[in-house]
């Protein structure tokens, strides 16, 4: 864990906790636990399993419907996935079963709905009944959810939970004698109440695996409950800057996460960009992923010939690239192999396009198999070419089987997990030539794979599962212990009173570096915390470099009194607008693609108090001064704006 605060002391010599996450039951709260799902899967179980194994309460919470859920306990079970101290729950079986105990029958019925066709029954595996779907005249559907003998427990429209614009505002829970015990104004209020049924009054973490169910779970009021996201993934579109378009599902998220008790990302480079977009809050943390780490073998020998691949073949994979690259090598090497383990929604593109190149005896495709990662024993190379990543578990497993990576240098992980040279390859993303050369390098030289392979399982082993533990016990504790500081910010007005460039405040066509931006601004806040003043929080103005993305930090003042606080700025404009060779380097100093046009500068105004953040455009002030403002078209045509 990457934090600012100092983890608590550690216990007097004789007390040896029983575990080491903190006393308490702990929840990962997700949409579906599919195993034949990818890395994100894998890694939320292994999380389980290692909490479980730590001595604590761990249970996985699902929140789809679905039909088939012991099948899938059993699949979980049988690969290893899960332990059986690892309960796997879901929203709708728990209900079906327990019959909202604690409501109280009303006089109101649940109306009759035989007047409607009913297009699906659909029963459960074991041939009991369990979901009744009807048409209604104006094309909507009305599911009835049902007990095994047949009474109807929960009657919704039909929705899909990753898009708010669908979620029903009525949602009616039942009897098993057909009367009405009340109703949800939403899903975000059923699944709110069964965690709070299952935490039973225990301090609860509630980790959340997946983005759609944010807005799900807002903070909880009650103290004993503390809820955590972790990100996955990438979070914006390209060219992955922190600036970058992102999707509304990551809006939604952000919007929100003032109000979670933690958000955790898997590499500090992630967090590092959300902080360049939003303010470091204090309630950011990083915890990268783990890896199983499976016993070495005494002997192994690699083909020399043989590269992997371990990957679902979606686009995000970006597999036809792997294809291309060995296109590549096999003019090289003519007996090298490509092995791709995985299924999905482009197996028929990639096999189309093994077929255009006449690969089929190099190229083999296996599917989906549950034991692929075996193949990485006697592999000499794996293959990642993702588009985006968030700290792929496939890398390290590949890398804890002695396996060397050479892999796309994205966001995130791979620049993370492998030192170029050392125990696998970097490549710039796309770069088919370099990708090419690099699984040549390792083809053609054994004695090197065997050395980067032993370096690979080195680094693996830094991922180790106790370091795991004890690094998300150290956020599990933070978490707890600043509960009683958190902040919340319900209205932030800038009132700008002076904004201007030189002494007279004309705007010229041609400003000189020497000349000063001067801004004077009063912010008003409304906000709550327990044990935070307000002076507490942090006032910070920054000039974005639009085509850039460069931030530069500006000097500023900050004086409060009680809710109001004065900003004061002067700066240099040379300070604030970067030469050419500055601006054309991102946040973190990596060069920036070049961009034809203007750069333009923004300025924004961030208040950040603990965990909350409010941020704002600087504008022209309210009523300001008429006056001739001189600029340039895009062909250069000269423009005069009068206002």
């Amino acid at each position: 864990m990457t934090s600012d605060q100092a983890p608590d002391p550690a216990p007097p010599t004789g007390e040896v906790p029983a575990s080491p996450l903190p006393a308490g039951r702990y929840f990962s709260l997700t949409t579906r636990s599919n195993p034949e799902a990818g890395g994100q899967t894998r890694a939320v179980l292994l999380r389980n399993r290692l909490f479980a194994a730590a001595g604590v309460d761990a249970r996985v919470l699902t929140v789809l419907p679905r039909r088939d859920l012991d099948h899938r306990r059993e699949v979980l079970l049988e690969r290893g996935l899960i332990t059986p101290e690892v309960p796997t729950l879901n929203l709708y079986e728990h209900y079906r079963d327990t019959d909202w105990p604690t409501d109280e029958v009303t006089d109101e019925r649940l109306p009759d709905l035989g007047h409607l066709e009913v297009v699906q029954e659909t029963l459960l595996v074991d041939g009991s009944p369990w979901r009744l779907r009807y048409l209604q005249p104006d094309g909507t559907e009305i599911y009835d959810y049902q007990r095994p003998d047949g009474s109807v427990f929960l009657r919704t429209p039909g929705f899909l939970i990753g898009d708010r614009a669908t979620w029903p505002t009525r949602m009616t829970r039942v009897s098993r004698d057909g009367a009405v015990m009340g109703h949800f104004a939403k899903p975000a209020g059923w699944i709110r109440r069964w965690v709070r049924e299952l935490s039973e009054g225990e301090r609860t973490f509630i980790v959340l695996d997946s983005r759609s169910m944010v807005p799900l779970v807002p903070r909880f009021d009650a103290p004993h409950l503390h809820v955590l996201y972790l990100m996955h993934n990438v979070h914006v579109y390209k060219p992955y800057r922190w600036d970058s378009t992102r999707p509304p599902s990551y809006d939604a998220l952000f919007e929100r996460a003032d109000d979670l008790d933690a958000l955790v990302t898997l590499t500090d480079r992630q967090r590092q960009d959300i902080a360049t977009l939003r303010g470091r809050t204090t309630n950011m943390y990083v915890v990268p992923n783990p890896v199983d780490l499976p016993e070495v073998r005494e002997v192994q020998e690699r083909d020399p010939r043989k590269i992997t691949v371990v990957a679902r073949l979606e686009p995000q994979k970006r597999l036809t690239h792997a294809v291309l690259a060995m296109k590549r090598v096999l003019e090289r090497v003519p007996d090298a192999t490509l092995h791709i383990y995985g299924d999905g929604s482009r197996e028929e593109v990639l096999r189309r396009l093994v077929e255009k190149h006449d690969l089929g005896r190099s190229v083999v495709m296996h599917g989906y198999d549950a034991h692929a990662r075996e193949a990485l024993w006697d592999s000499s190379a794996m293959l990642l070419t993702s588009v985006f990543e968030g700290y792929p578990l496939a890398t390290l497993e590949a890398m804890s089987h002695g396996c060397p990576v050479v892999a796309y240098d994205i966001k995130y992980g791979p620049r993370e997990q492998i030192t170029d040279g050392e125990d696998g390859f970097l490549v710039p993303a796309g770069d088919l030539d370099t990708m090419a050369d690099r699984l040549v390098t390792l083809l053609q030289d054994p004695e090197r794979v065997a050395r980067m392979g032993l370096a690979a399982r080195r680094k693996a082993e830094q991922h180790g599962q106790d370091a795991f533990v004890r690094t998300w016990a150290e956020v599990f504790e933070q978490v707890a212990r600043t509960r009683p500081g958190r902040t919340r910010l319900d209205e932030v007005r800038l009132e700008v009173r002076r904004l201007r460039v030189g002494r007279s405040g004309s705007w010229s066509s041609r400003l000189r570096p020497g000349q000063r931006l001067r801004l004077s601004a009063t912010l008003h806040v409304d906000g709550t915390s327990a044990t935070l003043p307000l002076s507490d929080a942090e006032v910070t103005l920054v000039a974005v470099h639009e085509r850039s993305g460069r931030q530069v930090d500006l000097p500023v003042g900050v004086s409060w009194r009680g809710d109001r606080c004065r900003v004061r700025c002067t700066a240099r404009i040379g300070d604030v607008v970067l030469p050419h060779e500055q601006a054309g380097r991102d946040a973190t100093g990596e060069p920036t693609p070049a961009a034809d046009g203007p750069e333009h500068v923004r300025l924004w105004l961030r208040l950040v108090w603990a965990n909350s953040v409010w941020s704002t455009e600087v504008r022209r002030p309210a009523g300001a001064a008429s006056g001739l403002e001189v600029g340039y078209g895009p062909d250069e045509q000269l423009v005069l704006t009068r206002r």
